[in-house]
């Protein structure tokens, strides 16, 4: 099983909202296919796992080494829960 993908935001952000949407919508398109968990922490509930992975600026997107600082896309958490090619834009809905 591959580590889950951890999404460290805070209630109290600007792109809170907007950003846990992203995941609801990444995580419905993945119900047909297996793809590994996305964690949400929220920093103020959890702040010891802030320190633990260092996290300087929200929100920060931590998927295996890589780290994506900034509000997630849906096209961004489909690729990296391996849905998406990376080479491959996401295609545009008519």
């Amino acid at each position: 099983m591959e580590p889950p993908i951890l999404l460290f935001i805070s209630k109290e952000s600007a792109t809170y909202h907007f950003t846990k949407r992203q995941v609801e919508i990444a995580c419905s398109s993945a119900l047909a296919k297996e793809a590994p968990e996305v964690k949400i922490v929220d920093i103020s509930e959890h702040p010891e796992l802030a320190e633990q992975y260092n996290i300087e600026a929200l929100p920060t997107l931590i998927v295996g080494a890589k780290r994506y600082i900034g509000a997630p896309t849906a096209a961004l958490l489909s690729t990296c829960m391996g849905l998406a090619d990376e080479r491959k834009p996401p295609e545009k809905k008519a």
